[in-house]
C-alpha cells in the first residue's frame, strides 16, 4: 500500500511538472524579453533605411550634390565607431537604469534618474516627429489631405497597443516583414536603373562647409543605431548585439547609397533638392512591365510605412522604458522576476521543494502566505503602472504630432531642434551617465 501511494504521488508530481514545462515552453517564447541578433539586425536595418532614404536625399542634393555619397559614408563610419564605443561602455554600466532601486537617497542615484528622464523625453520627442512624418506621408500620398486626425489616432493607438504586447512581438513582426519589404524594393530599384543617366552624376556646386554639414547630418541620422544601449541586455547572447548593429549600418548604407545615386541620375541634384519625398516619386518614373499597378506610389508608400512605424515604435518603447526605470523599478518590465516566480507570472514559487511540498500546505504556512502580498500581486500592480505610463507616453507623442500637423511651419523648426539640440544631447547623456555610475562604483 505504501509503495502504491508513493507511486501515485510521483506520477501526480511528474504530470504537474510536465504541464509546467509545456506552459513555460510556450510562455518563455513570447515573454522572456530576449531577442536574437538576427532580429536586431533586421529591425535596425529597416529603421535606419526608412528615415534615412526618405529625408536625406533632398538635403544632401542641396548641400553636397553627388558628394553626398561620401557624406553618407563618413556619417555611417562615425556611427559604426560610436557603436563600438557603446559596446565597450555597456560592459561596465547598465544604461537602462534597472539597478536604481538601491540607494534612493544618494545624490548620484538622483542624478542618474534625472539623466534617464531626459533621455526618455528625448526619445519621445523624436518618436513624435517620426509619427508626424508617417502621418504626413500617408496623407499626401494616399488620402490627399483628408482624415489626417483619424490616421494619427490609429497610428498612436497601434503604438500603445504594441507597448502592451511587449518587445518580442514587435521584433518578430519585422523579422517576418524584412524580406517581404526588401525583395520588392530590390526589384523596383533594378527597374529604375534603366532610367538613370550617368551624366547627371557630375559635380556641380560644392562648398566645403556644406559637405561637412552633410557629414554631420548623416552621422546624426545613422546614430539611431545608438539604441544598442537599450536592447543589448535583451539580446541573446548580448555580446553579438554590436556585431548585428554594425551589419545593419552597412546594409542600410548600401541601400541608401543605391537610392541616392538612382535619384540623382533621374532627377538631377537641382530638382532633387526641391522634392519632398523623392523616393516615393520614384515610382511615378519607373514603368513596371505589364502595367498591372495603377497606383505604384501607393506600393512604395507601403514599404516606407512599415519602416517608419518600426522606428516610431522603437523610440516609443525605449522612451517608455527609460521613464519606467527612472520613476520606479516596479513600473518597468519585470525582467528579473524569474528568481522569485515562474515565467507565467502567476506568483507561484518555482524552487524545487521536493515531493513533500507537492502535497497539501500546512495551516501555518497558509496563514503566513495570506498575511503578505504575493509576488503575483506586485507584478499585477507593476503591469497596471506600466500600462498607465504607456498611455501617457502615447498621448504625449500623439499631441506633439497633432501640433506639427496643424502647424506645418513648425515642422521644419522642430526637425532642426531635433538635429541641433535633442540628438547631440542624447549622444552626450550616456557618457555622463557612465561617469556617474563608475564614480558610484569606485
Amino acid at each position: 500500500m505504501e509503495r502504491e501511494e508513493l507511486t501515485g504521488k510521483e506520477n501526480a508530481l511528474n504530470s504537474n511538472n510536465a504541464g509546467d514545462v509545456f506552459d513555460r515552453s510556450h510562455t518563455i517564447f513570447s515573454e522572456n524579453h530576449k531577442i536574437s541578433p538576427r532580429q536586431i539586425r533586421r529591425a535596425m536595418t529597416l529603421e535606419l533605411f526608412g528615415v534615412g532614404s526618405l529625408l536625406l536625399p533632398t538635403y544632401l542634393a542641396g548641400e553636397s550634390g553627388i558628394l553626398g555619397v561620401f557624406a553618407l559614408m563618413v556619417g555611417a563610419a562615425g556611427a559604426w565607431a560610436l557603436v563600438c564605443v557603446w559596446d565597450r561602455l555597456s560592459k561596465h554600466c547598465d544604461f537602462e537604469g534597472s539597478d536604481l532601486v538601491a540607494g534612493r537617497g544618494n545624490a548620484q542615484v538622483i542624478m542618474r534618474r534625472i539623466l534617464l528622464i531626459l533621455a526618455g523625453i528625448g526619445l519621445l520627442e523624436t518618436a513624435a516627429f517620426v509619427l508626424y512624418l508617417l502621418t504626413a506621408l500617408i496623407r499626401e500620398q494616399l488620402l490627399t489631405g483628408r482624415y489626417e486626425a483619424a490616421v494619427l489616432i490609429t497610428l498612436a493607438a497601434a503604438g500603445v497597443f504594441g507597448l502592451w504586447k511587449g518587445l518580442e512581438s514587435r521584433i518578430r513582426i519585422y523579422e517576418v516583414l524584412f524580406w517581404l519589404l526588401l525583395v520588392p524594393l530590390f526589384i523596383i530599384l533594378i527597374i529604375a536603373c534603366a532610367s538613370v543617366r550617368p551624366m547627371y552624376w557630375t559635380m556641380t556646386s560644392f562648398t566645403m562647409p556644406g559637405f561637412w554639414k552633410s557629414c554631420l547630418i548623416c552621422f546624426l541620422f545613422f546614430s539611431i543605431s545608438s539604441l544598442i544601449l537599450f536592447f543589448k541586455p535583451h539580446c541573446n547572447p548580448p555580446e553579438k548585439a554590436a556585431k548585428s548593429v554594425r551589419r545593419s549600418i552597412l546594409l542600410a548604407l548600401i541601400l541608401i547609397l543605391a537610392v541616392y545615386l538612382i535619384l540623382i541620375g533621374i532627377f538631377q541634384d537641382a530638382l532633387l533638392s526641391q522634392l519632398t519625398f523623392p523616393v516615393i516619386l520614384l515610382m511615378a518614373v519607373v514603368k513596371i512591365p505589364g502595367q498591372f499597378f495603377e497606383r505604384q506610389d501607393a506600393f512604395m508608400t507601403g514599404i516606407w510605412f512599415f519602416c517608419l512605424f518600426a522606428l516610431f515604435h522603437s523610440l516609443l518603447y525605449y522612451g517608455r522604458e527609460l521613464l519606467c526605470n527612472a520613476f520606479s523599478r516596479r513600473c518597468a518590465d519585470v525582467r528579473s522576476r524569474g528568481a522569485v516566480t515562474d515565467h507565467r507570472g502567476t506568483g507561484r514559487e518555482t524552487a524545487d521543494a521536493g515531493p513533500a511540498s507537492a502535497g497539501r500546505e500546512t495551516p501555518g504556512a497558509e496563514q503566513a502566505s495570506a498575511g503578505r502580498e504575493t509576488p503575483g500581486a506586485e507584478q499585477a500592480s507593476a503591469g497596471r503602472k506600466q500600462q498607465i505610463l504607456s498611455v501617457v507616453c502615447g498621448g504625449a507623442v500623439f499631441s506633439a504630432a497633432l501640433f506639427l500637423l496643424r502647424r506645418e511651419e513648425a515642422a521644419g523648426w522642430y526637425m532642426n531642434m531635433l538635429l541641433c539640440l535633442t540628438a547631440p544631447v542624447l549622444l552626450i547623456l550616456p557618457f555622463i551617465y557612465f561617469y556617474i555610475s563608475r564614480t558610484r562604483q569606485s
